[in-house]
């Protein structure tokens, strides 16, 4: 779960607010892998991008999803945090035929 939050200057940004669940580690590769499903009660997953070598990754999220390289991109070094449904997963695919290490973590309700 999340919600706003104002920084010292008052910007907004938003705060995630709960614990890890299960974590899928993968390694990208020019085929698009799945990770685990949410688990129920989860809204978020976090994708953490652990390129060595400053290489972005694509993905997706659906109930079987094929990630491709017009996909969003999470940049190398960086962490995004996406919307899921139980039952969800998230795909990943590398841009550059280039492996590294991503994982993906469920955020449960804290």
């Amino acid at each position: 779960m999340s919600k706003q939050v104002r920084d010292s200057a008052g910007h907004l940004w938003p705060q995630i607010v709960g614990r890890f669940g299960t974590t899928t580690m993968l390694t990208t590769s020019d085929e698009s892998q799945q990770s685990h499903a949410a688990a129920t009660g989860v809204t978020l997953m976090r994708i953490a991008n652990g390129s060595d070598d400053g290489k972005h990754l694509h993905f997706t999220v659906g109930t079987d999803p094929t990630a491709t390289t017009s996909h969003p991109i999470v940049p190398a070094y960086q962490v995004a945090y996406v919307a899921v449904a139980p039952g969800e997963k998230v795909a990943i695919i590398s841009g550059h035929n280039h492996n590294f290490h991503v994982t993906i973590t469920d955020i449960l309700a804290s």
